[in-house]
């Protein structure tokens, strides 16, 4: 998804369309050759692709006719011609990317879901129609009842809700859902939804599906898979549904007993979306993402679940696939701002289904054709430009971090360096940082950052990673992710929601062997560095204050107390044996004992007027605390650790400031009691060490 310029000029393009499709033809002929279900070699051939779109290509849909076109993007979606292979019009979308498409039964309205709305619009005119609101979050699927009087829903919101089409009113609403409801399919008769979802955030979570009644009454919990799930579709003849996910497989389950029939195992990277073809006798499944490569698509039985063919049909990670009604189109949306349209045409529908569909003889990936040229920001002259990925918008870090790295002239300690991605998502359930994310997604996007709808998008196009996210659960699923693709990373306060997380996303880091480090911005306060380097002579104590809101999902001082005993430890060091806290509705005050019998103590408000700072006191002098300057001195920290790989705060410190926090909401619990910080750590570690042993690869 580059902001500045395409993957490859539309001539080199051309080339490698034509190059795939011979390759793909050959392929695909031997496999349907072998299988017995065409009598002669049938000639596949290109029809066209849909460029230039504003960002990646993130849902395609047919009309009931198979004669257009829909595929979205970034507030847009753009109309074809299938036959004329030609633009017809584009329809603009008021709410970010276009996540999911479907036309009415009559071909006379197009259902765009996007971010918290669906909009109807009327096809020949391209007219607004109708927005359907409710959602709280992207809309992930939309279906039509085959009546046309009904929609069908879902969305990140982790519902699915049901609309009269004729006026937009909502007449249900199903909320059990464990997870964001990212796959939605409505069975051939209308009785049925399946529905599966996870999050995509959270990687090493199991996902969800199920076959549900349209009315909302669970049928069958199918069997969970390991992973988020990202969709899940009927067959043709409403006997089978595929489920696709982040396990990198596609498992077939019966619809009559929600038995898991058998799992197609050929992918390499998560599987995003599935189709069918010849008659429901195919699968088709479109994949990447989290890695570089392996973008492909795989074509297998159904029967069997044995490979015909596959492809890597892009750079990008392949989003999603779909086949006309008629049976002669597919379209594969893709990540590269492109949409190709296949002619599925010599492809007959068989008599009657084999008996089992063998594998071909040829499953050479094509490694043999032309690499495309990766992707490549210049800076200055003949310097590559280092790309920067923010994760999570719900937090005013985002912008001020991103404004700092894109400054116009850059600052010359951050020359090479650019925010060029972003993915907006981190919080599900703390609404003040919900609610953020489309504000700050507008704002992030007038800097030139192309915003991006799921984490691995993200991972695949970036050198190293702002994470970002407002809140602190979902960091160790994130940054896993993150260390898994190897790229270097920040992660702003608080580093986890947990001392747990926090021990073993730096276990994490050290398995994966890529550098990482996490700090408040108050740390680099030229006179808390200036005490930390000496300025007062030794340092014998130090007293700090900031602002100390509390959120219920966190440890009391991990959500903004975090600032003010990031200064205190910035000036005494690591150290601290003992915390004792004392707590009132409108502030804290914590004491810690260091080795040597210095006192360090952290003052946290929650009413009155209230700033950061402090006093220190040295043995040649007294310090105090002040002149916070922004954000700049921790941008500028960051730039040089993405540079050097050189942490400016050890593992060791970190750590044991989220001991010293743990440690004082455990003497809250026990009423003011002295609770040792290294035993904190030590419960903490033993807890962290059966956790990670079910997540590390």
């Amino acid at each position: 998804m580059p902001t500045t310029q395409s993957l490859r000029s539309s001539e080199s393009g051309s080339r490698w369309s034509a190059t795939l499709l011979r390759f793909f033809t050959g392929l695909l002929a031997i496999g349907i050759l072998a299988s017995g279900l065409l009598a002669e070699e049938p000639t596949l051939l290109p029809s066209f692709t849909v460029r230039k779109l504003p960002d990646a290509a993130t849902s395609v849909a047919f009309s009931p006719q198979s004669d257009l076109l829909a595929v979205g993007s970034y507030e847009t979606v753009e109309l074809w011609n299938v036959t004329e292979k030609s633009k017809v019009g584009a329809i603009p979308v008021k709410s970010g990317f276009a996540r999911s498409l479907a036309f009415s039964p009559d071909g006379t309205q197009l259902a765009i879901g996007g971010y918290q709305k669906i909009h109807l619009h009327a096809v020949e005119s391209r007219q607004l129609v109708r927005d359907i609101k409710g959602h709280r979050g992207y809309v992930t699927a939309v279906i039509w009842s085959a009546a046309g009087d009904r929609l069908y829903t879902a969305s990140e919101d982790k519902t699915v809700r049901t609309w009269t089409a004729a006026d937009g009113v909502e007449q249900s609403q199903f909320k059990d859902f464990p997870a964001p409801v990212m796959g939605l399919s409505l069975s051939p008769d209308g009785t049925r939804l399946a529905v599966a979802g996870g999050e995509e955030t959270q990687l090493t979570k199991p996902g969800f599906a199920q076959l549900r009644k349209v009315t909302g009454e669970v049928v069958f919990e199918l069997a969970a898979p390991k992973r988020p799930a990202t969709d899940i579709a009927f067959t043709p003849d409403g006997k089978q549904v595929v489920l696709t996910g982040f396990d990198e497989q596609a498992h077939v389950f019966q619809v009559e007993t929600g038995a898991l029939v058998g799992d197609y195992t050929g992918h390499a990277r998560p599987t995003n979306s599935v189709a069918f073809a010849v008659n429901g006798t195919l699968a088709l499944t479109a994949s990447g993402g989290r890695f570089q490569g392996k973008n492909e698509l795989h074509v297998w039985s159904l029967t069997d679940r044995k490979l015909v063919t596959l492809f890597e049909a892009s750079e990008a990670r392949l989003a999603r696939v779909t086949v006309s009604p008629d049976g002669r189109w597919m379209a594969i949306a893709a990540g590269d701002k492109s949409t190709t349209v296949w002619d599925l045409a010599p492809l007959s529908t068989p008599t009657t289904p084999p008996a089992a569909l063998p594998p071909t003889e040829d499953k050479t990936p094509m490694t043999a054709l032309p690499k495309l040229p990766r992707l490549q920001f210049t800076a200055v002259e003949g310097a590559p430009l280092k790309r920067i990925g923010i994760i999570g918008l719900d937090t005013s870090h985002s912008i001020a971090f991103a404004k700092t790295f894109n400054a116009d002239p850059p600052n010359a300690a951050l020359a090479g360096m650019r925010v060029t991605v972003a993915y907006p998502h981190g919080s599900r359930d703390i609404e003040g940082s919900v609610s953020r994310i489309p504000g700050y997604t507008e704002e992030v996007q007038k800097l030139g950052v192309t915003v991006v709808d799921s984490l691995p998008a993200l991972l695949e196009q970036v050198d190293y990673v702002l994470l970002e996210t407002n809140d602190g659960r979902p960091h160790l699923e994130q940054a896993l992710a993150v260390f898994q693709a190897g790229k270097p990373v920040f992660i702003d306060k608080p580093v986890a929601g947990s001392l747990e997380d926090a021990l073993c996303i730096y276990e994490a880091a050290k398995h994966y062997k890529v550098p990482v480090f996490s700090s408040s911005s108050l740390r680099f306060m030229e006179d808390a560095q200036a005490a930390r380097n000496g300025s007062c002579g030794k340092v014998l104590g130090c007293d700090t204050f900031s602002p100390c809101s509390l959120e219920k999902t966190h440890p009391d001082l991990f959500w903004y107390g975090i600032h003010g005993v990031e200064i205190l430890y910035t000036v005494m060091g690591p150290g601290c044996q003992t915390v004792s806290r004392s707590s009132t509705p409108d502030a804290d005050v914590v004491m810690g004992t260091w080795t040597e019998g210095r006192i360090g103590t952290f003052r946290g408000m929650r009413g009155g007027k209230s700033g950061y700072g402090g006093n220190v006191f040295g043995a040649d002098k007294y310090l105090p605390l002040g002149n916070f300057k922004g954000y700049d001195p921790l941008v500028l920290a960051i730039g040089k650790f993405f540079t050097t790989g050189e942490m400016p705060v050890t593992v060791e410190e970190t750590l044991e400031i989220y001991a010293f926090m743990e440690a004082a909401d455990e003497s809250k619990r026990q009423c003011g009691a002295v609770v040792s910080v290294p035993a904190t750590l030590e419960k903490a570690q033993a807890a962290a060490k059966a956790k990670l042993a079910g997540l590390l690869k």
